[in-house]
């Protein structure tokens, strides 16, 4: 194999056409240059410099590798910054893969920020079901993903970290019969209006299975901007983030159900999950950063429910 610091050597040897300034530049003493140009040239046979006391040239065959040495020592050059580019997660290849409740909430900071702080890393987001994204996972096809604890079934593979905790919560159109009727909201009467929310292995918390009398959701969905707009036009109850509908929340268009009337809690866990052998690249590890502060970000207000 080529060294590159005798290709080096040569370089040098040509712009100085001297070997005493040349080996002054290198830092080397004039034996030990020319003993690595000699070894260089006797490494495939040929003459590469014709001496004479003036000085040195290049013969043909010097003039030929000198061209390919300067290429190949260019792009070593772009290698090795390269590299450390990437040791500093300034550049490099992140492949991510984010669940769809995670996108509603957290996506498009999480590429703002990340693209604003590091121009250079190339970027690819597959949004799709944590199902799917374990599957991904485990051929390798994606670095890590990122989504709601509750939709991960349990994998030893797999490396889990939280991120954050994030709540949830029922959510209803404004002017909605559990709105205004004249009793005061009772949480058993949920059961009779459609509920909808993304799919999961486990849809709601085993605690509020007893609210909808054991009975599944009745429209389950992955994309979250389809079921706000669902919500807003009948009367579908949407189980989701206070997050991802805080625009309608804030208008008054979507309004929360009282969670202190229901048994169950409003937190989910968000998880990093990764495989266990795999090393995370510093700027895959740079961009969880960012995920994990956009996801911790205080919540805005929410129109609560008052009866």
């Amino acid at each position: 194999m080529l060294d590159l610091r005798v290709l080096n050597n040569l370089v040098v040897v040509a712009q100085e056409a001297n070997i005493s300034r040349a080996a002054e530049r290198l830092n080397l003493s004039q034996p030990a240059l020319s003993r690595s140009i000699a070894q260089l040239e006797a490494q495939f046979g040929l003459r590469l410099l014709d001496r004479s006391r003036t000085g040195v040239t290049l013969t043909n065959a010097g003039e030929d590798l000198l061209t390919k040495a300067r290429g190949l020592l260019g792009e070593a050059v772009n290698i090795e910054n390269d590299m450390l580019m990437q040791s500093r997660g300034d550049s490099g290849r992140i492949r991510l893969g984010v669940g769809p409740l995670v996108s509603g909430i957290a996506m498009e900071q999480l590429l703002i920020q990340s693209l604003v702080r590091w121009p250079m890393l190339s970027v690819v987001i597959d949004v799709e079901p944590t199902m799917n994204l374990v599957l991904r996972l485990m051929d390798a096809e994606i670095d890590c993903c990122i989504c709601a604890g509750s939709t991960l079934e349990p994998n030893p593979a797999l490396a889990i970290t939280v991120l954050a905790q994030i709540q949830m919560g029922f959510f209803v159109r404004a002017g909605h019969p559990l709105l205004t009727c004249s009793t005061p909201f009772d949480p058993k009467h949920m059961a009779l209006y459609p509920r909808m929310t993304g799919r999961s292995p486990n849809p709601f918390a085993a605690s509020f299975q007893s609210i909808f009398e054991g009975q599944p959701p009745t429209l389950e969905c992955d994309n979250f901007s389809i079921l706000k707009q669902v919500a807003l036009h009948t009367d579908a109850i949407l189980y989701a983030s206070d997050r991802v509908i805080s625009d309608e929340l804030q208008s008054g268009k979507l309004i929360e159900l009282p969670m202190s009337a229901m048994p169950g809690t409003r937190e989910i866990d968000i998880v990093l999950a990764h495989l266990k052998n795999r090393t995370l690249s510093p700027a895959t590890q740079q961009v969880i950063g960012v995920a994990r502060s956009v996801l911790q970000m205080e919540q805005g207000g929410t129109a609560r429910f008052s009866s």
